[in-house]
């Protein structure tokens, strides 16, 4: 078992074989700022895909109450020295600790840091709520801040005034797909899942944008598709699949995971029909909250954030934090995936 004693008061454990899932699953559900991309079942969708390494920390107190834990998710595209070189580590939503004590953030972030098997270039903490006074433990860690936004949209509301909030001319291209006899309607099949990921190949492609292997959504679709963590949407012209949206649901919350629609299809405003359809869809479910995700930094365009704005909701600036393992890579491969960007 991969036990590291860090202190008098605490110790962590490594490695999903050597952590209780059951009780690394309920503190995820029972802690405030739970959320999908902490919980056991994200990690196991990352197993033996191509490019993904995750990664747990487990962080106890002296009786053996589980008081923190961090799902890592190692992002290692190329093999041998190459990947060591352009590999990053991304953390989103984590971690978790007890009473969001910054105490326990700089013990596991420590454990963290210290890991021999932890070998990449930088890591990114995706925050996804406000870390308040757990943000000293990040400096000290070395992490640097940058603002970034989110997309918040409140459910809670009713249809009419979740409708007031989409713009005007999203109102219209909405009323357009319906009128040129767009349906939207949740993905059952693994075919259909597997045209789905095409769409999303098609759209990573033309964005110069590198997309997660296949097998993370084969897996996700087989591990948990049926007990509601992943739901797919397609939007369908003629019986045809024209744009399809991932959404992971977990602990009242719907997330924008991956989206987007075939360009000969694009007349038909599959990618406006299809989100104002799954908010519909998640208020009849009794869901309060619908995370429409990254939305860039404050003040730099971003053609992203000016599409999901027009659905309405808030915006939200809970940051991110870079911490560089090894500051003359990371320069380097910044560069090196510009250049990447122009030549494909």
């Amino acid at each position: 078992m991969m036990r590291q004693k860090n202190s008098d008061k605490y110790r962590t454990i490594c490695g999903l074989e050597n952590i209780d899932r059951k009780q690394w699953a309920d503190f995820v559900a029972h802690h405030p700022h739970g959320t999908i991309f902490q919980t056991p079942e994200y990690y196991e969708i990352h197993q033996d895909v191509k490019g993904f390494r995750p990664f747990v920390i487990a962080l106890f107190d002296g009786d053996d109450a589980m008081v923190g834990v961090m799902l890592v998710i190692i992002h290692q595209v190329y093999g041998g020295m190459l990947g060591t070189l352009t590999s990053r580590a991304v953390v989103a939503g984590g971690p978790l600790v007890k009473n969001n004590d910054p105490e326990l953030v700089a013990v596991i972030l420590q454990a963290y840091l210290t890991n021999k098997h932890i070998r990449v270039v930088y890591s990114q903490f995706r925050n996804l709520f406000e870390l308040g006074t757990m943000k000293s433990a990040f400096a000290d860690a070395g992490a640097v801040y940058e603002d970034h936004l989110n997309i918040l949209i409140d459910l809670t509301q009713t249809e009419e005034e979740l409708w007031k909030g989409v713009k005007s001319r999203k109102r219209n291209n909405i009323r357009q797909a319906q009128r040129k006899g767009l349906t939207v309607k949740r993905i059952e099949t693994e075919s259909e899942a597997t045209k789905a990921f095409s769409i999303l190949t098609e759209v990573y492609k033309r964005a110069k944008l590198p997309l997660a292997d296949e097998q993370l959504f084969r897996n996700a679709f087989r591990q948990i598709q049926d007990n509601g963590m992943l739901r797919i949407y397609g939007a369908f012209c003629g019986g045809e699949l024209a744009g399809a949206m991932f959404v992971l649901a977990y602990n009242g919350r719907f997330y924008d995971w991956y989206a987007g629609s075939f360009r000969k299809y694009y007349s038909f405003n599959p990618n406006d029909i299809l989100p104002w359809e799954i908010l519909r869809i998640a208020q009849t479910e009794g869901i309060p909250l619908f995370d429409f995700g990254g939305a860039g930094k404050p003040g730099v365009p971003y053609g992203v954030r000016d599409y999901k704005i027009q659905f309405g909701g808030k915006l939200v600036n809970f940051g991110r934090y870079e911490l560089p393992h090894n500051k003359l890579v990371f320069g380097m491969m910044k560069i090196a995936f510009r250049l990447w960007q122009r030549i494909h």
